[in-house]
């Protein structure tokens, strides 16, 4: 009699051994989603200011030095770590305190207009975390923007 119930503890606990692999397997797909999409997330936000500096960069070239072609290539060469091929930059100027738009040959700025550098970056994602994510997809378009007024 005794032994019947010690071999039905023995069954019934020789039933649940699976459980804490599957266990397992659920928690650590989570937790490893997790992981990767803060660390992806991590090099979108290290291209994002590396896309802000090199605007400021750009703006502050800007404030004593009209010549677009000079703003753009100092804005590139500002952006370390950032691959040029994904990087669009575009100048707006300001004159008289009107409408932005594009910006007119050098030669014609005046002290006071106000320049806008504008650096758009298109980040691919390391991991394919984003695609599980409805409407973020594995790629992001980081946009950043500096101003700075012209000295002259």
């Amino acid at each position: 009699m005794r032994m019947r119930g010690l071999r039905r503890s023995r069954n019934a606990h020789r039933d649940e051994r699976g459980a804490a692999a599957v266990e397992f397997a659920i928690v650590a797909t989570i937790f490893f989603m997790l992981v990767f999409g803060i660390i992806d997330f991590g090099f979108a936000f290290h291209s994002w200011n590396n896309a802000v500096n090199a605007a400021r960069e750009g703006a502050r070239l800007a404030a004593v030095d009209s010549n677009t072609t000079d703003i753009t290539n100092r804005v590139f060469n500002s952006a370390t770590g950032l691959d040029p091929t994904k990087m669009t930059v575009s100048l707006q100027c300001s004159h008289n305190g009107g409408a932005f738009g594009t910006c007119p040959a050098g030669s014609s700025w005046v002290a006071g207009d106000i320049v806008r550098v504008n650096v758009n970056y298109q980040y691919s994602m390391l991991t394919p975390i984003g695609s599980f994510v409805p409407g973020l997809g594995t790629s992001l378009t980081l946009n950043s923007s500096s101003e700075s007024r012209f000295e002259g």
